[in-house]
């Protein structure tokens, strides 16, 4: 492992170390290797051979911060796991079920990968830095804890060094072929270096000399082909989503209004979601939207509430 660029290093074990230390708490170092490997990183790559862009963070949030984490905890006699996240998980006074938030610091709010999780994990939730604002919260940090400067923010995916995922990528897949980059019509223009190094709405990289930009519109692992378009023919007014999950337990209704991001760092777009069955819905937005990514989530808010959300699948 990466000890300085990779969460849970050992660097990182030992500040959490000195940490509780200072506080006067225990401090236990909880195996979940197996898990993270079966739940994250295998699907994570598997993912990537079928042309998808994962987001494993909200994953991980389901099935090991508040999964299997939650399980382990309970042998130590704890009833809940405080996060660190910034968005506030409170207890609704009309309908006695547990919401999902926004948090105060608006450009730190990280709602977004809590889309997946159940009343059950919410129960046994804290969230206390979520009416704070970061540099606030940093600043009281490193009074009492000075050591903790040093430390850079998590990454995008923090279990790759360097937040590579190529080369994560290239150690697991020996078969990783070039192929055929083709326009709109069919023409080859270009070649890629292996389709999985590439995600929808990408312009750098293709190396192809075009009077407009280009950006990869399409993957097709089974044919090794990446589609190449301008930024018009990224542009999409509607998607379909596969394995919702809606914080209440059922969505508003079989359609409804609502805000919609379909990334984290995405702008949110009214929108209209239709609920199909077996847990799909479409997804009609008020204006078209750049790059819609299969294996990404769209999620759902109303307000400031953050109502579900799911997979998307195709545009």
């Amino acid at each position: 492992k990466d000890a300085v660029k990779t969460c849970c290093s050992p660097e990182d074990i030992e500040s959490a170390k000195r940490v509780c230390l200072k506080l006067g708490i225990p401090h236990h170092v909880i195996d979940l290797l197996k898990p993270f490997k079966e739940k994250i990183i295998d699907p994570f790559c598997a993912e990537y051979q079928q042309g998808r862009t994962p987001n494993p963070c909200v994953d991980c949030n389901k099935y090991i911060k508040f999964g299997s984490l939650l399980e382990k905890i309970k042998i130590l006699g704890a009833g809940f796991i405080a996060t660190g996240h910034y968005c506030i998980i409170e207890k609704s006074p009309d309908t006695g079920l547990f919401e999902v938030k926004k948090g105060t610091d608006k450009n730190k709010d990280q709602s977004y990968v809590f889309w997946r999780l159940s009343q059950v994990q919410l129960s046994q939730m804290k969230t206390p830095l979520g009416k704070q604002l970061k540099d606030s919260i940093a600043k009281e940090a490193y009074k009492i804890f000075p050591f903790l400067r040093k430390k850079s923010e998590s990454q995008d995916i923090c279990f790759i060094p360097g937040n590579d995922y190529r080369s994560f990528l290239k150690m697991r897949f020996k078969n990783i072929k070039k192929g055929n980059i083709t326009d709109t019509s069919g023409n080859v223009i270009g070649q890629h270096k292996g389709y999985p190094f590439y995600t929808i709405g990408q312009r750098k990289g293709l190396g192809i000399s075009h009077p407009e930009p280009l950006y990869v519109k399409e993957i097709i692992p089974e044919e090794n082909i990446i589609v190449a378009g301008e930024e018009k023919d990224i542009k999409s007014q509607s998607l379909k989503i596969k394995d919702t999950n809606f914080i209440t337990g059922s969505p508003p209704g079989k359609s409804f209004n609502a805000m919609v991001k379909i990334r984290y760092n995405f702008r949110e777009t009214p929108a209209e979601i239709i609920i199909s069955s077996n847990n799909t819905a479409d997804i009609i937005f008020s204006r078209p939207q750049k790059a819609v990514t299969p294996g990404q989530s769209a999620v759902f808010y109303i307000g400031n509430t953050l109502i579900g959300g799911g997979i998307i699948i195709k545009s």
